[in-house]
């Protein structure tokens, strides 16, 4: 009876094992993750609120270059009102129509600074769709690799389940001829629970990421390819603070606030303004004693707040510069040190991986050697159970060492600058 629970159980495992697709591992190629990625990119709300917001920054520098140029008025007037022209009391009916033309001519460079800040602001905005772009295929990434690890783990787990269900039925068939106790079967019995407790707990990690995979893709996901990363070139980690864009975003947004910062005699400064005028049409009757038919005039304001709020001003404007300048050097520091951490990582993971495989293999032959001294009686179960489950875990090991290799060299390629490119992104 218990055989058969067993026997079910392990095919209810296999049943849900095969629910899903399987995913299959192909060659790099662009059915797998850059296709995936020049899909789903453009759709994260990320990048769309990125763009977004560039747009928002070129309506401003177009606002602000506007500045620079007049404005044009076209007045109509119509109405009617009750005059006294001289002595004489005069009901007057007006109709009239004037074009007239403003000018800021100058205003202490002020328009000038702020069309060429809000143009610095446009390039950060740019290099912001940029590093939406590259955090959304990260992110992305990052989900597809680790439904390739769960995938690879199920695979091993699905081998090592069918070799513990045959090594039960081995061990039943023995006990019932005598040749195996009792404590045998039980302790078979327990490691075929314990891959059965494994493999149930992988299939659950695996429906979950594939949930998250394609909530992120906003498709579903059945196929995978393998991705390799190709070493970085020194230029590029070199170069890597003049290619990482949320460091180019905020040097254009302190350049920006920098050119805000204007000099006291800019600040206090007068205004002058030009304005012409031209009377279109005139129906006003009866007709006033004049009537202005064109001109122009200059003014000229010089106005100085006695609160100090020019001067409050321009502080204000420093201290925001100082803040940029300082977001700067912060981000700087912030990606050099990850930069430079990921060399010694992704060192330690290429040497760790190299010996798992190398375990792997030498442990590979420890099993099949033990399973045939098991056959001919010189080694117990016990035994060749933890040598299986030593297998076993040393497999996990490489494939979650892998996993964290492939995670930390994108990572540094994300540093440098370089993701996009790598992933055919690149706009």
């Amino acid at each position: 009876m218990r055989v058969l629970l067993f026997c079910m159980a392990f095919a209810c495992a296999n049943a849900a094992a095969q629910s899903a697709p399987p995913a299959t591992f192909q060659a790099q190629s662009m059915r797998g993750l850059p296709a995936l990625l020049a899909r789903a990119v453009p759709r994260d709300p990320q990048v769309i609120a990125a763009q977004a917001a560039l747009a928002t920054t070129e309506a401003r520098y177009k606002q602000a270059r506007s500045r620079l140029f007049p404005n044009a008025a076209l007045q109509a007037t119509r109405g009617r009102s009750n005059d006294l022209d001289g002595t004489l009391e005069v009901q007057r009916r007006t109709h009239q129509v004037e074009a007239s033309l403003r000018w800021n001519v100058y205003n202490g460079g002020a328009d000038g600074a702020e069309m060429d800040a809000a143009g610095r602001e446009v390039a950060g905005a740019a290099f912001d769709v940029q590093r939406a772009r590259a955090e959304s295929a990260e992110k992305l990434a990052e989900a597809y690799f680790d439904m390739q690890r769960l995938e690879r783990g199920l695979l091993q787990s699905r081998e090592r389940l069918r070799d513990v269900t045959q090594l039960v039925r081995q061990v039943m068939r023995q006990a019932e001829l005598g040749k195996a106790s009792e404590v045998d079967r039980e302790l078979a019995q327990s490691s075929q629970l314990d891959a059965e407790l494994v493999h149930d707990g992988l299939l659950t990690d695996r429906l979950a990421a594939q949930i998250k995979l394609e909530a992120l893709a906003f498709e579903p996901v059945t196929q995978f390819a393998d991705f390799t990363f190709a070493p970085l070139p020194a230029q590029a980690l070199e170069n890597a603070d003049m290619q990482h864009a949320q460091l180019r975003a905020a040097r254009e947004r302190a350049a920006a606030a920098q050119l805000r910062v204007r000099s006291v005699a800019a600040t206090l400064a007068p205004k002058v303004d030009l304005d012409v005028s031209h009377l279109l049409n005139n129906k006003t009757t009866p007709p006033p004693s004049t009537i202005q038919q064109r001109g122009w005039s200059v003014g000229v304001s010089w106005e100085f707040p006695l609160g100090g709020g020019s001067l409050a001003q321009r502080d204000e404007s420093i201290s925001r510069a100082q803040a940029a300048d300082a977001d700067v050097v912060r981000a700087e520091q912030g990606t050099r040190a990850d930069l430079a951490s990921m060399l010694p990582r992704i060192a330690n993971a290429q040497r760790t991986l190299a010996l798992l495989e190398e375990q792997e293999k030498k442990m590979a032959f420890v099993v099949r050697g033990g399973t045939i001294q098991y056959e001919a009686g010189r080694r117990n179960l016990q035994q060749i159970i933890q040598t299986r489950d030593s297998y076993f875990t040393i497999q996990q090991r490489r494939i979650d060492q892998m996993h964290r290799l492939t995670l930390a060299q994108m990572r540094q390629y994300a540093l440098s600058g370089q993701l996009l490119q790598v992933f055919g992104l690149a706009q």
